[in-house]
């Protein structure tokens, strides 16, 4: 998971969920002591390819992790050459199916916009979705699956990379997607890109209803929250999810640490929970990386913090997805609940 670079924030919340799971079992899986190994994966394919071989020579039986969404394909061949199987614990490209090392504890990356396509046709007179993204691998994938529910939808329009993202740098692109005419917009953008956009679309007249893969505003800042005020996302966990499974994962995470639970601690958090129960099926045999593969998928449902769900036959969650909208909770900004999207996978 990376310590450091661009998805340094996500990378701390995949340690937290695992962690926080060792911590609730003692420190063991099915009674067995785990000695958990860290390398830093950073924000380049180099340094994720490093970090991937550092685990390899150090004989680990699983692997969990990957924040960059760019970094699984590449590391593929390797990991299906070194036969240890990877959770990997964040959004990947769908065109994984045919790896037989490599599971899915998180999401599939056309997933987001899938959930909010199916949403939008199910409303009457939805009308014209505008596109609007960074021309990333994730955005990409995020509007084909919009599209290959929805297809009332403006061409893309792609907002280009920049180190400081402030509102002014956005206005060419906001009224080309306006000019457009959408009833509703769909923007994929990194975290830093959010507020700065939604700043230029309501100067410039954009006043249209606003929908985002979750990732976008799972680890925001309250202060930011309330400046992304109104904005509906798709996520397969929302913290204030009431079952049970939640309850007692919420509590723990917030006598930890000072923010609520995200998706990325849960995908996480679930990854242990699924190598726990491929080490409880091992049983009495030896604890080795191809007899916990060959387990993983009779572990069966995984009772999980998001809702119940279980790997499908491309080994990614058969799962729920949530609406949520970005408004006051009591006195606080938070990602609050709307109902569910859809079941993907």
């Amino acid at each position: 998971m990376p310590a450091t670079g661009a998805n340094k924030a996500i990378g701390a919340e995949l340690e937290k969920g695992f962690q926080l799971y060792l911590d609730m079992h003692g420190r063991t899986m099915s009674g067995h002591n785990i000695d958990l190994i860290v390398e830093d994966e950073g924000d380049t394919i180099q340094s994720g390819t490093a970090a991937l071989k550092a685990l390899q020579d150090k004989n680990v039986v699983a692997i969990t992790g990957v924040a960059n969404p760019d970094l699984l394909p590449s590391i593929r061949d390797a990991i299906e050459k070194s036969q240890v199987p990877m959770l990997a614990a964040h959004g990947s490209s769908a065109d994984m199916s045919s790896a037989v090392y490599i599971w899915r504890t998180a999401f599939v990356n056309n997933e987001p916009g899938r959930a909010v396509g199916l949403y939008l046709k199910s409303r009457a007179n939805t009308g014209k979705v505008g596109l609007i993204g960074l021309p990333d691998n994730f955005t990409k994938d995020a509007m084909s699956g919009l599209e290959s529910e929805y297809s009332n939808v403006t061409e893309r329009v792609w907002v280009q990379p920049t180190a400081k993202p402030e509102a002014g740098q956005f206005r060419t692109e906001v009224q080309r997607v306006l000019g457009m005419n959408p009833s509703v917009i769909f923007c994929s953008l990194p975290q830093t890109y959010l507020v700065p956009f939604l700043q230029s679309l309501r100067s410039n007249g954009g006043n249209q209803d606003v929908y985002a893969p979750g990732m976008v505003s799972e680890n925001l800042p309250p202060d930011q929250l309330g400046a992304a005020k109104g904005l509906y996302t798709a996520m397969q966990y929302s913290s204030d999810l009431n079952n049970p499974s939640n309850r007692v994962f919420s509590a723990q995470f917030q006598t930890r640490h000072p923010n609520s639970p995200t998706a990325f601690a849960v995908a996480a958090y679930d990854a242990a929970a699924v190598l726990d129960g491929a080490i409880a099926l091992c049983g009495n045999d030896a604890i080795t990386a191809l007899r916990i593969n060959q387990e993983i998928p009779n572990v069966g449902q995984v009772v999980s913090p998001r809702g119940n769900w279980q790997f499908n036959q491309a080994r990614s969650p058969q799962q729920k997805w949530y609406l949520r909208q970005i408004r006051p909770d009591g006195n606080i900004w938070s990602n609050v609940l709307i109902g569910d999207l859809a079941t993907l996978g």
